[in-house]
């Protein structure tokens, strides 16, 4: 049986789909539709991991703002495959081939303790604790060797900015710097709001 999902990415995010890396970033503007772009990511994980009883998340700062932004989506671009089964109170959607994909909020970092991810995204990764990746979710990644992705904006003085900053030039990271204006003009007036210390960094 075929299935169609309805989502066709533009260039920029078909880019990520092909070239994506165990470790990927993405700056993104507001247009780039990065939550749609990670959702499908997700959702095609899930349906192609080899794995047993394959684990997906999404992550927002808050569940509340994961229940905005991306639960509709979630529920819209898999409703095509048969079989599946959503549940709405854990923001939880499970695939006939035993994947699960489930929706958290940073700002409880309990309710990911003790699970395993084949694949997480992380959006809006500058709001949130910078000991969750360390202690919460680089843990979970481990025993199967799962994937992340980590997206933003180009807001300066936090930890994404940091993050990028330090892998922009690794290999092992598929990192893109997507603007509607050039990127080194739009961070360095980023940095500058944020205030001289971000200036210095960058």
């Amino acid at each position: 049986m075929e299935i169609v999902i309805p989502y066709q990415p533009r260039d920029l995010q078909l880019s990520y789909h092909q070239d994506r890396k165990r470790w990927s970033l993405l700056v993104c503007h507001r247009r780039f539709g990065k939550t749609v772009c990670a959702i499908n990511e997700l959702i095609k994980s899930a349906l192609t991991c080899p794995l047993e009883r394959p684990r997906f998340a999404y992550v927002a700062p808050f569940h509340k703002q994961a229940k905005q932004i991306a639960w509709d989506y979630a529920k819209h671009y898999s409703r095509p495959i048969p079989g599946i089964k959503i549940n709405e109170a854990e923001l939880r959607i499970d695939y006939p081939n035993e994947a699960r994909l489930q929706l958290f909020g940073a700002d409880n970092p309990d309710s990911l303790r003790g699970l395993y991810h084949d694949g997480i995204v992380l959006d809006e990764y500058g709001d949130m604790s910078p000991r969750l990746f360390s202690e919460v979710i680089r843990p979970a990644l481990s025993d199967r060797k799962g994937w992340a992705l980590f997206i933003g904006s180009s807001k300066g003085g936090t930890i994404f900015h940091e993050l990028y900053e330090q892998v922009k030039n690794n290999e092992d990271w598929y990192v893109r710097f997507q603007k509607a204006f050039p990127a080194a003009d739009l961070w360095t007036a980023a940095c500058a709001l944020a205030g001289p210390d971000t200036r210095a960094a960058a």
